[in-house]
């Protein structure tokens, strides 16, 4: 009878050392997941999928999901939550009414440059049909530079005869038509003399210098005198061979260059583009 009792007791604590072990491997299991899931939520930026894959596994093995609520793995964790949430400050007031006002006043300069440029093509239009009613149109070009509107009127039998600064009538014709315009506007005016690279000696003319300052301040006189054009919006300047537009060398090319330039500076936010 003992000898049958102690091979049922073996066989019982036999029974029950064979099952102990699962416990603890369920919980190693677990951890697993819960580690898998820890550095799985770190590494995810589809918060929605780790949610509804967290609360799936914590339904399965009967723990509570960290995203669900509870002591969970990554409950109070500083780092999961920025992980997984970035909240992005608003600008301060200060800085958003800069924004905008920086915003208004580049609109505004866009507009004022759009403006100033319809006025100026109004008045080369303005010039083009006064020159063709004088018989001087072929005597003006026209180029559109960064400072606004030039005028070009060629010396050579229109404005001055050979190494002289006084006027001639086909001159005087070509500077009304340009005056016609100019009275319409109230932007700054600025006259240019220039020769070619031939140079001039005289008792009254000793170089180019002299002659194309000259010559500009004749026009300046006759714009002033003749079509009552303000003298404070006009300046007068002579640069001599200095700044030519066409090449000296062949005789068309030193005609281009013996001109006077008429540039009717733009305005630009209030302002006149200067020189």
């Amino acid at each position: 009878m003992r000898k049958g009792r102690r091979r049922h007791d073996e066989e019982h604590e036999e029974h029950v050392n064979h099952e102990a072990w699962v416990i603890p491997y369920a919980d190693m299991l677990t951890l697993l997941m819960g580690l898998f899931l820890v550095l799985w939520a770190i590494g995810n930026e589809d918060l929605e999928k780790m949610r509804q894959f967290s609360a799936s596994f914590a339904s399965e093995v009967g723990i509570s999901s960290p995203f669900t609520g509870g002591e969970g793995l990554l409950e109070g964790s500083a780092a999961a939550a920025e992980a997984t949430t970035t909240t992005v400050a608003p600008a301060p007031p200060s800085i958003e009414r800069e924004a905008r006002e920086a915003l208004r006043r580049e609109e505004a300069l866009q507009e004022a440059a759009a403006e100033a440029s319809r006025q100026l093509d109004r008045a080369e239009d303005v010039i083009r049909e006064h020159a063709a009613g004088q018989g001087v149109a072929g005597a003006l070009s026209f180029r559109r530079e960064e400072r606004g509107l030039v005028v070009s009127i060629v010396s050579d039998d229109v404005l001055f005869a050979p190494g002289s600064a006084e006027l001639r009538s086909d001159g005087s014709r070509a500077l009304d038509a340009v005056a016609a315009a100019l009275r319409s506007l109230d932007n700054q005016i600025a006259i240019e003399g220039h020769t070619d690279d031939r140079p001039i000696s005289s008792s009254k003319f000793p170089s180019n210098w002299e002659l194309s300052t000259a010559r500009a301040g004749a026009v300046l006189r006759y714009l002033v005198d003749h079509h009552g054009l303000p003298p404070g919006r006009m300046t007068a300047a002579g640069y001599a061979e200095q700044r030519p537009v066409g090449a000296n060398a062949p005789p068309e090319g030193r005609a281009q260059n013996r001109r006077v330039d008429v540039a009717v500076l733009s305005k630009v936010g209030g302002r006149e583009e200067r020189q």
